[in-house]
């Protein structure tokens, strides 16, 4: 298992509800999502004339394109974080939202037990259960 957050982003007055594989080998200098092209189309992204940039992953480089801002935030059964201002990208045949490092720190997630999906608000002892996935396949 793998931890995932239950993620509102929104962009323009949308705001769509998913799960998001929280990855702390996604790294980013900025806080950063992935998204993928069907929550792109939902969200209203203009995907005619996207600027791609290499991305180095484990192993490989693979182009990325960048679709703009977004507003992300948690949401649990008890609370919301704060809205994040994140770039948005989007990398093809890639199905599942996905936080990166520095997204992860924003919004106060730590992973507590990653094999069991176990994770927590940054200063809260309560334990949580990671998330079911939601696939965006277009």
């Amino acid at each position: 298992m793998v931890v995932r957050v239950v993620v509102e982003i929104k962009r323009g007055d949308k705001v769509i509800e998913s799960s998001a594989l929280v990855n702390s080998g996604y790294e980013a200098e900025e806080p950063e999502l992935h998204i993928p092209i069907a929550l792109a189309r939902t969200l209203g992204f203009n995907l005619e004339s996207l600027r791609g940039e290499r991305y180095r992953v484990v192993g490989a480089e693979v182009t990325t394109y960048i679709l703009g801002n977004v507003l992300v935030r948690v949401k649990t059964e008890d609370r919301s974080t704060e809205w994040i201002n994140a770039k948005a990208v989007t990398v093809p045949g890639e199905y599942e939202v996905i936080l990166s490092d520095a997204l992860t720190e924003q919004l106060g997630i730590e992973i507590v037990k990653p094999k069991k999906g176990l994770w927590r608000f940054s200063g809260e002892t309560k334990t949580r259960e990671s998330a079911k996935v939601k696939y965006w396949i277009n």
